[in-house]
């Protein structure tokens, strides 16, 4: 099985398997689903998945990937895209799977996984995460190709907005955000974000501002997403309204000081007040279960719930010359199980690179 980069000749073949996999959610007729594709009812709020031709492509868009799996008797079996992100090039999204059924398309998933990890080290990509509904048939083959779980998250969903009835607590002054509060919002995400993710995810306000919120932080006042922030007198509440397009709901991030009931019931009411006149979709992680039990008190319902997998790859490490070897070599750590033509890798432990590293 050879897997390689696309070309304008898989694109029929690739959009056969794509819909396939699309009618297999949906519960109508096709092959059993194996793509990140949520289940029927979560198939409308899936902001992530390109749901049209032209973007299963990426011609243009020189942070998009996909390849596809070719067998010697079926063609071509499987794809698999991903997306990087203009401000963290480095961290890469999956955002879709989907392979034929039957005995190539399923050893197909196994290797188009690895050739994506192998392929985005090679043009430095030092992170992979997937999002994958709970209990997925795909979860065990991203976990058995080195990813692991690093949150849980809530989708949850109002079709009217405008109906919302508002609580009891009186509202909380808001203000557009504006660029100089990323530092402020960084500050309030590092106090409600339990720290072993938050050191993880947000090490440093540069790597958050990529990677939170799809990295929205980071074009605060330069694009059409808005930010509210609220203070007492620090930053306490932080909220971005994305409008709708492309067929998915408008959408809601929410940061807020959950331990003060009345601060986070007052800005979520006026938060809430703020959003346009059309169904909305909100996401939000297992440590935000005051924020989702508000939410659910207003008319927001789970649609569904829904697994982060993170696989770190590792960095470049040079190590010294043995007598048979003509100069330094670089070694690629943390990549096993790849397929594709690629030198050996070495894996090196953290105590080993930190004694190659220093200086002799």
């Amino acid at each position: 099985m050879n897997v390689r980069a696309a070309s304008f000749r898989d694109l029929a073949r690739v959009e056969q398997l794509y819909r396939e996999a699309l009618a297999g959610d949906q519960g109508g007729p096709g092959p059993h689903p194996d793509s990140p594709v949520p289940q029927a009812t979560l198939l409308r709020l899936w902001y992530a998945l390109s749901k049209t031709l032209s973007s299963l492509v990426p011609l243009s868009d020189t942070g998009g990937v996909l390849f596809v799996a070719e067998d010697d008797v079926e063609g071509v079996v499987g794809f698999i895209q991903a997306q990087g992100g203009s401000t963290r090039p480095s961290v890469w999204q999956i955002i879709n799977l989907c392979v034929a059924s039957g005995r190539a398309g399923h050893f197909a998933r196994e290797r188009l996984v690895a050739h994506l990890c192998n392929r985005g080290l090679e043009q430095g990509v030092r992170r992979f995460h997937v999002r994958l509904p709970l209990d997925h048939p795909l979860v065990g083959v991203f976990m058995e190709q080195g990813f692991t779980q690093f949150a849980t998250e809530q989708i949850l969903f109002c079709e009217s907005p405008e109906h919302i009835p508002a609580g009891d607590a009186p509202p909380l002054a808001i203000r557009p955000g504006r660029r100089e509060d990323a530092a402020a919002i960084h500050l309030l995400y590092r106090r409600v974000t339990p720290s072993h993710i938050a050191e993880f995810e947000g090490p440093s306000l540069k790597t958050w501002q990529g990677s939170f919120a799809d990295g929205s932080l980071a074009r605060i006042g330069r694009d059409d997403v808005r930010h509210l922030v609220a203070e007492r007198p620090d930053v306490v509440g932080w909220a971005a309204i994305r409008p709708a397009g492309s067929g998915r709901p408008s959408s809601l991030s929410l940061m807020c000081e959950a331990h003060d009931p009345a601060v986070r019931e007052g800005f979520l009411d006026t938060v809430l007040a703020e959003l346009p006149p059309q169904p909305v979709s909100c996401v939000l992680r297992h440590y935000d279960s005051e924020l989702i039990r508000s939410l659910q008190q207003r008319g927001f319902a789970v649609y569904g719930t829904q697994l982060l997998l993170i696989r770190d790859l590792g960095v470049k490490v040079r190590i010294r010359a043995t007598a048979k070897q003509k100069k330094p070599v670089l070694a690629h750590a943390g990549i096993a199980g790849s397929h594709a033509s690629s030198p050996s890798l070495t894996v090196l432990r953290p105590s080993e690179r930190r004694e190659r590293s220093s200086p002799r």
